[in-house]
């Protein structure tokens, strides 16, 4: 059965679509967000040429990543958020390519990848079907504000680096409106199901 990619703009709900769907199809699931972070925190190699190129800045006192300090960088600085997609993304795809390239096309089973920037770096075509998850701007703002403690500002400098959510609907096979409770997208992903089982 096929690969499916689980896209859409920070706070939309992607994880939690992501989680869903899998269960749903009994199916492996990648979540890149989970992965990145992973690679923040563990990989030597990634935290060796974060500090060669942004400094010991990045990292707190205890040798964590400092987020915060990440995140003002890449929404501020358009050459710092391309040097760390270019240290982060290729060691992202190494583990989820290979994964949707086996599921591609075939009725034996399903992949489900989360891939945030899926239409800005031009991967659908690795995946048989996208599925953007949506959401108001008021509700995103909510969420990102008591999950991320990100302010109106923040989440609007975080959003100029991702392609419009209206393009990204235009783009979609699929759209999930998420902004109501988890049942409601429950009920959305039921009725997409017999669609992906038949293709």
């Amino acid at each position: 059965m096929p690969a499916i990619a689980i896209t859409g703009t920070i706070g939309s709900g992607k994880s939690l679509a992501l989680s869903l769907l899998g269960e749903f199809l009994k199916s492996p699931i990648y979540n890149a967000d989970l992965e990145n972070r992973k690679l923040l925190d563990t990989d030597t190699e990634v935290r060796r040429l974060i500090r060669s190129v942004f400094g010991d800045s990045c990292f707190d006192s205890s040798g964590n990543p400092d987020r915060k300090y990440l995140f003002e960088l890449i929404t501020t600085d358009h050459s710092a958020k391309t040097i760390l997609e270019d240290i982060l993304h290729p060691r992202l795809e190494n583990v989820w390519k290979p994964l949707a390239q086996k599921a591609k096309g075939t009725k034996s089973h399903f992949f489900i990848a989360e891939i945030p920037l899926l239409y800005e770096k031009d991967l659908e075509h690795f995946f048989d079907r996208s599925i953007l998850i949506a959401c108001s701007d008021s509700v995103r703002k909510e969420r990102l504000k008591h999950s991320r403690q990100l302010s109106s500002q923040e989440t609007s400098a975080w959003l100029k680096n991702q392609t419009p959510q209206d393009q990204k609907i235009n783009l979609a096979d699929h759209l999930l409106w998420n902004d109501a409770e988890t049942n409601a997208l429950e009920l959305q992903i039921l009725q997409v199901l017999p669609i992906l089982k038949n293709l």
